[in-house]
């Protein structure tokens, strides 16, 4: 759901390791908050992950605490996280 403004909080994930899911990025970033979705890009013709992808929180706060942290890993590997801004889509 989203907040009570209907606004949700979208984050900008890069560096995921390749074998990582939709869900595994989903229930990774759970722990700060609700995720309303969370979705990793593939290549369109290979099919194959561009290590990157978008978290989005229906709240400020979990959007804020996955923010707080210095680094996040996952699979063994560091994520970059940073607030999503329109030249990254």
């Amino acid at each position: 759901m989203a907040s009570s403004t209907g606004r949700l909080y979208k984050l900008y994930v890069s560096n995921i390791p390749w074998t990582v899911s939709h869900s595994e990025l989903r229930q990774y970033f759970s722990k700060y908050g609700p995720v309303n979705l969370a979705t990793v890009i593939f290549d369109k013709n290979t099919g194959l992950s561009r290590n990157f992808g978008f978290v989005f929180f229906g709240n400020r706060q979990g959007f804020e605490e996955a923010q707080k942290l210095i680094e996040h890993k996952l699979e063994g590997q560091v994520l970059k996280v940073a607030p999503s801004t329109q030249d990254q889509e």
